[in-house]
C-alpha cells in the first residue's frame, strides 16, 4: 500500500471514531502533515515592501508528485480570485499571475499600490480531495517622496520667505536643513517649519544651495533634496529725465533705465492714450533695454510717456515729459529795393517751436550779421521780434547809407534745436552811371584800320548812352557807325584823314544821374632805330649783343628785336635773321671763325618791322680752346663754398661753354682737399685728383669716395681740338658723417687664370649631367652611343674595319628614331641580291590610311684603300646626302 492510501484510511478511521461533530483537526507539525504542504517564495509571513515596488510571489506545492496537486491559484486579501496574465498588447495589468514550471504560480506585482497591502493567499487541491492553503501577508511602505520642494525658488529681497520642502514618506520622516555644508537651526534669521525653511528679512546674501535633508530611522532611509535660492530684487527704474525733447521728422530714443534681478523687461505706454506702443506705428519698444524709438516724429508725438519695469520681484514705473521740436521753416523773405547813399531794410519772416533765432548773411561773407549794431560797420543793424505762442520771429536788417557794394544776394537763416533753415534774397542798390571798369583812355590805328572806341556804363537802372566828336553830336557820318544805345556802346571809326584821330566823349544817364567818359583815338608808328646797339662780346662761332630797344608811343611797346647778318662778301637778299623776345639775351651762334660780318637791326611793334640800321661791321676770331665753364653752385648767404648733403661724394655741375669752333670732347676735372690760412684757400700737396669725363654734351659729374667733413677745390676745363680751355674754379664742404673704409686684403688674389679654370670646370660638369640626362630619358647624347658601341658583336667590329654595311652608320638626324621620323624618312637595311644596301624610305602623306612610299637604294662603297665621309643635310622638308671620298689615290 502507497504512503497516500494509508493517509487515507488512516483520516477515514479517524473521522467515523471521533465522538460528535468537531471538525477534523490536523496537526499539519506531525511528520505525516508536514510531508504535503504550499511554499511561498519568499519565504516569510510578512513581507514589507516600497509603493511603486516590482513584486513577484511563487507559490510551490511541497509534495512527492507534483502531478497531485490540481487547481492551484493566489486570492487577494478580500479572497477573490486573481486572475491569470491574457495577452492584450503591451500593457499588463497592475496584478496578475502566471504558470512556472513544475506547478509553481507568480503572483506579480507590477507596480506596488498602498491599497494592495494586505494577505494574499495560495490555494490548491491535493488528489483532488484534499486542500493545500499558504498565506502571506504584504505590508507597504512608502518611501521619502518630495511632494513640495521646487529646485528653484525666489525669495524677493526685503521680505520674509518660505522655502518649501514637503516631505511624504511612511514611517513618517524628520526634516533637517543644510546651508553651505552647514546644519541650520532655528535664530533670528531662519526659523524652520513643519514644510519649509523661513528666511526672514531676506537678503541678496542669502543667494546659494540650500539642502533639505529627510531620514526615516526605522527604515534607514536618507534623502537630500538641493534647492538654489536666487534672491529677486524688485524693479527701481533710475535716471530718467523728467522731460526730453525731440526733432519733428527725425527719428529719436527715448532710454529708461532699471535695476533688478532678475533684469526687467519695459513697457512704454502714452498716459493720455494709454495705449501700449509696442504696437503703435512709428513706436517700437526694446524691452530687454528699455528703449523707446520714434520714428518720423511729429508734432502729435508731444506729451507724457510711462515707462514700466516688470520683473518676478514686482513693477516700477516713471512717466517723462516729451516736447517736440519743430525745425525752423522761413515763412516770407522778400527782395528789397533802394538808392545809393539812402537807407533800406530787408526783412525775413521764420516759424519754428520753440520760435527761432533770425540772422542775416551777405553771400559775399562767410560769417553772418550778430543782433544788434554790427560792430564793424554801424551803418548795419539786426533785430529780431520773437512770439512764443505763435512760435514766429520777425527779423529785420536795416542799411543805413547805402553803398553799391551793399547790392547783392542776402541769406535769411533761421535756427533753433531743431536745425537750420535758409533763403536767398537780393538787394537792389541803384545808383547813377559809372566808368569803373573802362581801362583805356587812348585808342591806337594806323594805315586807316578801322578801329572800335567801347564804352562801358555801370549803372541801375541801366543808362542810356550817347557820343560826342571834338564836342560836337555823332551824325550821318559815314566812316562812324554807331552800336548800341547802353550799358554797352560802340563806336567803329574808319580814320581816312587826321581829323579822326582826336576826342571822343562817351555820355551816360540814367534817373538817378549823368556821367562823360572821354577816349582818345591816335595815330601810330613803326619803332624807330634801336636806341643802341653794340657787340658786348665775340668768340670764334658766336657773338653776344648789347641792345636797347627805341623810344615808342606809350601802349605800343616794342615787341620783338631782330637782328640780319652777312658775310661782308655777301648781298643782303642772301642774308639770315634771328629775332629775340625783349630782355632776353641777344646771343648770336653759328657763325664761321675769321670771318667779316655786318649786322644791322630793326624794332618790331603791333604797327609793324620798324627800318633797318644800327649797322654794325666786325670779324670773328680764329678758332682757339673752349671758354672757362661756369660751374653751379649753391652758396650760402655770406659763404663762398657749397655744402654737400653726402659725406662721402658731391655733385659737379656746370654750363657748356662756347666751343671757339672746335667741338669740345672732353672734360677735365680736377678736386684737391684745401684748407684755409691766413684768409685764404690753400690745397694739401700732393693730394689733388685728376679726372677726365669724355662726352660733349656733358654738364654733370658725381666726385665719389670724398672724405667727410673736409673742404674741396674742384677746376674744370674745357677741351677741344685745339687744347684745354681756362678753368672754371669752386669750393664746397663734405658732409659730418663716418668714411667708408675700403677693406685691405691680405694675401694673394685669386688670379684670372683660377677663375677661367673654374669656370669651364663647371660648364665640363654641367654638360655632363645633361647627357646623362638626355641617355636615361631620350636614349642619346656621348654616353649612350659609347654604351651603344661597346654592345657590338666582334664580327661587327670585323665588318666595320672592312667597310661592310654594318659598319655604316647614318649620321643625324637619322641616327635619333624621332628625328628620322620628323623627316619622315626611314632607314632600311636590305639583301638585293647578295649585296648590302640600305633602303631610305621616304613618306609622304596623301591619305593618313595610305602614305605613299618611295624607295631608294645606296649601296655602300667598300674600300680598304679609301676613307668614306658621309653626310647627311635636313632642312625640315627634304635631306641631302653627300659622301666623299679621301684616300692615298683619291684626287678628293
Amino acid at each position: 500500500m502507497t504512503a497516500d492510501a494509508k493517509l487515507c484510511v488512516s483520516l477515514i478511521c479517524l473521522y467515523f471514531f471521533n465522538v460528535g461533530p468537531a471538525p477534523l483537526k490536523v496537526n499539519y507539525s506531525s511528520p505525516f502533515a508536514n510531508a504535503v504542504s504550499l511554499e511561498i517564495l519568499p519565504s516569510g509571513d510578512v513581507l514589507t515592501k516600497s509603493i511603486g515596488s516590482s513584486i513577484l510571489l511563487t507559490c510551490k506545492p511541497s509534495v512527492t508528485d507534483a502531478q497531485l496537486i490540481s487547481k492551484i491559484q493566489w486570492l487577494d486579501p478580500q479572497g477573490r480570485v486573481i486572475e491569470p496574465l491574457t495577452v492584450q498588447g503591451n500593457s499588463k495589468p497592475m496584478m496578475y499571475t502566471e504558470m512556472h514550471q513544475g506547478n509553481g504560480l507568480a503572483l506579480f506585482f507590477n507596480s506596488l499600490q498602498e491599497d494592495q497591502a494586505g494577505t494574499y493567499s495560495c490555494s490548491a487541491m491535493y488528489a483532488n480531495t484534499e486542500p493545500l492553503t499558504k498565506n502571506v501577508t504584504i505590508e507597504t511602505i512608502i518611501a521619502i517622496t518630495w511632494d513640495d520642494a521646487p529646485p528653484n525658488q525666489y525669495p524677493i529681497l526685503g521680505e520674509d520667505f518660505p522655502i518649501k520642502c514637503k516631505v511624504r514618506a511612511r514611517p513618517s520622516p524628520s526634516v533637517d536643513w543644510l546651508y553651505n555644508g552647514e546644519l541650520i537651526t532655528t535664530n533670528d534669521h531662519y526659523v524652520i517649519e513643519t514644510h519649509s525653511l523661513k528666511i526672514k528679512n531676506v537678503q541678496e546674501s542669502d543667494d546659494g544651495i540650500y539642502t533639505c535633508r529627510a531620514s526615516v530611522m526605522t527604515t534607514g532611509q536618507l534623502e537630500e533634496r538641493a534647492i538654489r535660492v536666487e534672491v529677486h530684487v524688485r524693479p527701481v527704474i533710475e535716471g530718467l529725465e523728467s522731460g526730453v525733447e525731440i526733432i519733428e521728422g527725425e527719428n529719436a530714443n527715448i532710454v529708461c533705465k532699471a535695476t533688478g534681478k532678475p533684469p526687467p523687461k519695459f513697457t512704454w505706454v502714452k498716459s493720455l492714450e494709454q495705449r501700449n506702443l509696442a504696437s503703435a506705428d512709428r513706436f517700437s519698444v526694446d524691452e530687454d533695454t528699455g528703449i523707446l524709438t520714434i520714428t518720423n516724429a511729429n508734432r502729435d508725438d508731444a506729451g507724457e510717456y510711462q515707462c514700466t519695469a516688470t520683473n518676478a520681484a514686482g513693477t516700477a514705473s516713471d512717466v517723462i515729459l516729451v516736447a517736440v521740436v519743430v525745425k525752423p521753416k522761413i515763412m516770407e523773405f522778400r527782395n528789397s529795393t533802394s538808392v545809393v547813399e539812402k537807407s533800406a531794410t530787408l526783412t525775413c519772416m521764420a516759424y519754428g517751436r520753440p520760435p527761432p533765432i533770425v540772422t542775416f548773411r551777405k553771400h559775399t561773407s562767410d560769417t553772418p550779421y550778430v543782433i544788434a549794431v554790427q560792430p564793424n560797420d554801424d551803418r548795419i543793424t539786426l533785430a529780431n521780434d520773437r512770439n512764443d505762442p505763435s512760435g514766429e520771429t520777425t527779423a529785420v536788417l536795416t542799411i543805413e547809407n547805402l553803398l553799391r557794394s551793399d547790392d547783392g544776394l542776402y541769406e535769411c537763416i533761421a535756427q533753433n534745436k531743431g536745425g537750420e533753415a535758409f533763403k536767398t534774397g537780393h538787394l537792389t542798390v541803384e545808383f547813377p552811371p559809372s566808368f569803373a571798369t573802362m581801362k583805356n583812355l587812348t585808342i591806337w590805328s594806323w594805315d586807316q584800320r578801322p578801329v572800335n572806341l567801347t564804352c562801358i556804363a555801370e549803372s541801375i537802372p541801366n543808362a542810356t548812352i550817347r557820343w560826342q566828336h571834338n564836342g560836337f553830336e555823332i551824325d550821318n557820318d559815314p566812316q562812324i557807325t554807331k552800336i548800341g544805345n547802353g550799358p554797352i556802346s560802340t563806336l567803329t571809326v574808319l580814320p581816312l584823314d587826321k581829323r579822326y584821330y582826336s576826342n571822343y566823349k562817351c555820355i551816360a544817364s540814367n534817373i538817378h544821374g549823368t556821367r562823360d567818359y572821354h577816349i582818345i583815338l591816335r595815330e601810330a608808328y613803326k619803332p624807330r632805330e634801336l636806341s643802341k646797339a653794340r657787340i658786348a662780346a665775340i668768340t670764334a662761332t658766336s657773338v653776344t649783343f648789347d641792345l636797347e630797344p627805341p623810344v615808342v608811343q606809350p601802349g605800343l611797346p616794342v615787341r620783338t628785336i631782330t637782328v640780319q647778318y652777312r658775310q661782308t662778301d655777301h648781298t643782303w637778299a642772301t642774308a639770315k635773321n634771328k629775332t629775340w623776345a625783349i630782355d632776353s639775351p641777344y646771343i648770336l651762334e653759328g657763325l664761321t671763325p675769321e670771318t667779316i660780318y655786318d649786322f644791322r637791326f630793326s624794332a618790331r611793334n603791333d604797327v609793324g618791322d620798324g627800318n633797318w640800321g644800327n649797322n654794325l661791321h666786325e670779324s670773328t676770331p680764329r678758332r682757339s680752346f673752349p671758354n672757362e665753364p661756369k660751374i653751379l653752385s649753391k652758396l650760402s648767404p655770406g659763404s663762398d663754398y657749397e655744402v654737400s648733403q653726402y659725406s662721402n661724394q658731391f655733385e659737379l655741375r656746370w654750363l657748356i661753354p662756347v666751343d671757339n669752333g672746335e667741338p669740345i670732347d672732353l672734360y677735365q676735372i680736377k678736386y684737391c682737399p684745401i684748407s684755409r690760412v691766413r684768409g685764404t684757400w690753400q690745397a694739401e700737396s700732393g693730394s689733388c685728383i685728376v679726372e677726365e669725363v669724355r662726352s660733349q654734351i656733358r654738364s654733370n659729374y658725381w666726385l665719389k669716395n670724398l672724405k667727410a667733413d673736409t673742404f674741396y677745390r674742384v677746376e674744370v676745363r674745357a677741351h677741344n681740338a685745339i687744347e684745354y680751355g681756362p678753368p672754371g674754379t669752386a669750393q664746397f664742404k663734405t658732409a659730418r658723417g663716418q668714411e667708408t673704409q675700403v677693406m685691405q686684403h691680405e694675401g694673394a688674389l685669386i688670379s684670372s687664370a683660377a677663375i677661367i679654370g673654374i669656370v669651364i670646370a663647371v660648364l665640363f660638369i654641367l654638360i655632363i649631367v645633361v647627357d646623362v640626362i638626355c641617355c636615361c630619358a631620350n636614349k642619346t647624347g656621348i654616353i649612350f652611343y659609347i654604351c651603344e658601341r661597346s654592345r657590338r658583336k666582334p664580327v661587327d667590329e670585323d665588318d666595320a674595319k672592312l667597310g661592310s654595311l654594318y659598319g655604316w652608320r647614318f649620321p643625324l638626324p637619322y641616327c635619333d628614331q624621332k628625328m628620322a621620323n620628323v623627316a619622315g624618312v626611314t632607314a632600311i637595311q636590305d639583301s638585293d641580291g647578295g649585296k648590302n644596301t640600305i633602303k631610305l624610305v621616304k613618306h609622304t602623306v596623301i591619305d593618313e590610311k595610305e602614305p605613299l612610299r618611295e624607295e631608294k637604294k645606296i649601296t655602300p662603297i667598300i674600300d680598304s684603300g679609301l676613307r668614306r665621309e658621309t653626310s647627311v643635310n635636313f632642312n625640315g622638308k627634304t635631306s641631302v646626302s653627300k659622301t666623299g671620298f679621301v684616300g692615298k689615290d683619291s684626287a678628293v
